[in-house]
């Protein structure tokens, strides 16, 4: 009796299995469409990386951008967001560290800043005020003075810095990441370790699809203090370039997105286009005589 009731529990059981019922179903199967699987990914040795970064980045020596600034500042850390009107605007930027962002809002100058990589000056026309501050100080943002927004912020999204190849006591360390149907490669460079604690300086996130650096986090300390994306990329003169750069400044609270509309790299830049004085009239406001 036991070995029939046994017997008919199998048979019951294998039936529900491999029916259609539903409710008993223990897996389902869907079929994934073309457009929403993960693409090709390309492999490369650490080295091959590196050597694509440098050779990406030693190929732009000289920057002219027309573009669309859309800047929000605040956060939810800070619990308040604002978001600024778009403006157009121009970049001209030069290596090692020479950078000029013009803003125009109805064909009107709204903004005009120029770093050379230790100063930085700011024109803001609509407050009448003429800002001169150092690019190693720790300003304490004001609301009377746009200060969050620096040139050489914007230089550092622009233009990538080439990553060392010297045998120094830095450490690399490369992933594998995914997130949705794009697989990449993660580069983290660690600095120096002390008392055993190292602090990362910089990740690079690499597309493996084509191998284009996609996205990079700058640290100082181990604080994040840049992430950048770049997005879109457009056959420009002189050269394939991201049409879309978004970058967040966390410990200045604020973010920008520039829309790119046209792009020419390395063509020759004069010093004065890089020059900016301060116009008659204007009020100074001189950061450099405070030590923060």
């Amino acid at each position: 009796m036991k070995l029939r009731t046994t017997a008919c529990l199998s048979i019951l059981f294998v039936f529900l299995a491999s029916s259609n019922c539903s409710w008993f179903r223990v897996k389902q199967t869907r079929r994934i469409p073309a457009s929403e699987q993960a693409l090709p990914a390309k492999t490369a040795s650490l080295d091959d990386l590196i050597q694509g970064i440098n050779q990406h980045s030693q190929k732009i020596q000289t920057l002219k951008l027309t573009v669309i600034y859309q800047l929000t500042g605040g956060s939810i850390n800070s619990g308040e967001i604002s978001n600024y009107r778009e403006t157009d605007g121009f970049v001209l930027a030069r290596r090692p560290s020479w950078i000029r962002l013009i803003g125009l809002a109805f064909k009107v100058k709204v903004f005009d800043m120029v770093s050379d990589g230790k100063q930085f000056r700011i024109h803001v026309p609509p407050k009448n005020k003429f800002i001169l501050g150092r690019n190693d100080q720790e300003i304490k943002g004001r609301k009377d003075v746009p200060i969050n927004l620096r040139p050489q912020h914007i230089f550092q999204a622009l233009i990538i810095d080439p990553v060392t190849t010297e045998r120094d006591e830095s450490m690399r360390v490369l992933e594998e990441d995914q997130e949705g149907k794009h697989k990449y490669y993660v580069l983290s460079i660690i600095g120096p370790a002390k008392e055993g604690v190292g602090a990362l300086r910089r990740k690079i996130w690499i597309d493996r699809f084509d191998l284009r650096l996609v996205r990079q986090k700058l640290y100082d300390g181990g604080i994040m203090v840049s992430d950048i994306n770049y997005r879109e990329f457009k056959d420009f003169e002189g050269g394939d370039y991201p049409s879309v750069i978004d970058f967040t400044r966390p410990q200045e609270d604020y973010s920008l997105r520039m829309r790119i509309s046209k792009a020419v790299t390395n063509e020759p830049l004069r010093d004065d286009q890089f020059v900016l004085e301060q116009p008659d009239g204007t009020e100074l406001v001189d950061l450099t005589q405070n030590p923060k």
